[in-house]
Order: C-alpha cells, then structure tokens, then sequence
C-alpha cells in the first residue's frame, strides 16, 4: 500500500528513521523531522476521504509520536486519531488491514489510559459490534483466530480502564481517598465488578492452546515462562495486568468464589513474562504493565531484575523506559 500513497511511504519512514535516532542516542533527529512533516504535508488533504491508507498513516504516525513526546502528553495525541477511526466505522472486528490498524491503535490507546488513570479515547461501545459487554464479549470468544483472543485481552483491560476512570493513582499502590472509597461501595460498581471479573477469569480458563506457554520452570527471582509467540506474550500480561487492577480495587463486601490467585502472584507473572520472552513488539507493549507489577515486588533481586529489562527494553527496540524506571525506584524508595 505504501508503494501507491506517498503518505503512508513518509510515515512509515519517518518512524522507522525515529526508532534510529532513539536506539543510537542521536542528538540529530533532522531526517525523522523532515519525513515527519513531509508525511503530515501529504496526508492532511486525502483526511477527507477516510481511506484505509490515510488511517493507516495516522496510525504509524501515533506510533512515531509515542517515541517522540512525553509519555503523560500521549492522548493528545492519539486523540485526532480516534476520531478519525471513529467517524470510519472502524472496530476490532472490522476485518482485514482495517481490524489491524484498529488494534494497533487500541493498544497504545490503553497504555494512554493506563498512564493518565482515564477511560480510552475510543469508548468500549464503539470497539465491537453491539453494545452490550455480552454481546461484545461473545464475538471475541467465538473467534477461531488465537490472535482474536489476545486482542480480547486488550478488550477487557479497556473495560478495566472504563470502571475504574477516575480512580486517583489508577496503577499505583497509593492509598485511596475516601471519595473512590465511596465509589468502589456503590451498587452500579459493586454489579459492575463482578461482572467484568468473571470474564477476566473466564479468559485464562478457556484460552486457546496457541496462549498457553510452552515452558515453565520455577527459577528466581522469576520463574521462567515462555510463549511461541508474541500474540501469547502481550495478551497473557495483559491479562495478568487487568487482574492485579481489578483485585486491587475490589468491593470490600465481595467474596470471591472460587478464591482468586493474589495480586502478587499475578505481579510475579507480569514480570517474569516480559523477563523471559524478548520479542521487540511485545516488550513495547510491556512497559506499563511492569510499572504496575513491579510496585508489588519488594526484593533487591527482584528489582534489579524488572530495572534490567526496562534498560534491555530501551537499549534494543529505543521505546522510552528510564521515566518508569526511575518512577519505580522512587515507589522502592532508593
């Protein structure tokens, strides 16, 4: 496709030449900038035409600008981005390129949410045919595609982020004020939580055997836990991620039956995932979650390992990862 759009052919460049310049720690990011403007020059009069080259350019393009700006700017911009799928009947189960670059974007549309303790700029409604978390939640599972399934992942922790919007402090271990106390005690929160956990539960019991791991060995300070593929490596530690949130802002008057794993047993997953498997695209979509996670580990040897892999992640794919490292051990307290 970018062999015929010039725009989508600079975008791609541009992004491409941006991950350059991080991963060489140059101060000379010229040629990204030049291709940069270059593709925002020649997509901005085909916007009109919503086409799936143009959307394919925004989207490149979010990705460019999440290397490039302050993580905490990020929804500014992905916010045009949004509108623009919006406005094009795009959803997760649109098929073809169009559900690609949907996904694409969900992803760095949580991650946004995660960061900023708000709701996704897309709304749940609008990821899937029909409204209702049942009907939505049935399309996913009835898919045959494993890759479906990790795309579910992503599904819920967008429901995840929608209950839990306006929560100070979202992914961090901060105590909570008496107003989200209130909240959390409501009887539309306390309906709603149960609801969303069951099909969080419900998607580790019936994954396809293409996300389950293919090895496990109990080594420390992390167990060994490895996926054949990235699709199994981002949706398991999403999952794991939605659940470390959802159990930390359970009901106080609700009982789990049957009992759940802890939140540090999942925190032990988050981590130990990202550690183990070394695929470039999953270890970009893995820095939040081992922000998340890693609060919950309280070990030297611990902490040393989830610094080690943010540094690896940094050095190799040049995604940004010192502002959460250092965030981390300001949490640790060193």
């Amino acid at each position: 496709m970018a062999r015929s759009h010039a725009h989508l052919r600079f975008s791609i460049l541009a992004t491409s030449a941006r991950q350059l310049e991080r991963k060489e720690r140059s101060a000379h990011t010229d040629r990204s900038l030049y291709l940069y403007q270059k593709a925002i020059q020649l997509v901005l009069p085909e916007l009109h035409t919503r086409s799936t080259a143009v959307i394919a350019s925004c989207v490149v393009l979010c990705v460019l600008e999440m290397q490039s700006s302050s993580p905490k700017a990020w929804r500014q911009h992905l916010d045009g981005c949004a509108h623009l799928i919006q406005a094009s009947g795009i959803h997760g189960l649109s098929g073809g390129i169009n559900q690609a670059l949907f996904w694409c974007f969900a992803r760095m549309d949580v991650c946004g949410g995660l960061i900023t303790s708000m709701n996704t700029l897309i709304p749940m409604q609008g990821w899937a045919p029909g409204t209702a978390l049942e009907d939505q939640a049935t399309l996913f599972k009835d898919s045959s595609d494993f890759n479906a399934h990790a795309c579910y992942a992503v599904y819920l922790c967008g429901h995840v982020l929608d209950l839990l919007a306006g929560q100070p402090q979202l992914a961090s271990r901060v105590s909570i004020s008496s107003a989200s106390s209130t909240d959390r005690s409501s009887s539309s929160y306390a309906s709603r939580w149960p609801e969303l956990w069951n099909y969080i539960s419900d998607w580790q019991v019936h994954r396809p055997d293409e996300m389950l791991p293919i090895h496990v060995v109990e080594t420390t300070p992390f167990p060994k836990i490895l996926y054949s593929n990235p699709a199994a490596i981002s949706g398991n530690q999403l999952h794991h991620t939605a659940s470390i949130l959802m159990l930390q802002h359970k009901p106080s008057s609700l009982n789990l039956i049957p009992k759940s794993r802890s939140i540090f047993w999942h925190a032990r997953q988050a981590c130990a995932i990202s550690i183990s498997n070394h695929h470039h695209g999953a270890w970009t979509n893995s820095i939040q979650p081992l922000w998340i996670a890693g609060q919950w580990m309280s070990h030297p040897s611990e902490q040393k390992a989830i610094l080690e892999v943010l540094a690896r992640i940094e050095e190799e794919t040049g995604w940004g990862t010192k502002w959460r490292a250092e965030d981390l051990k300001e949490f640790w307290g060193e």
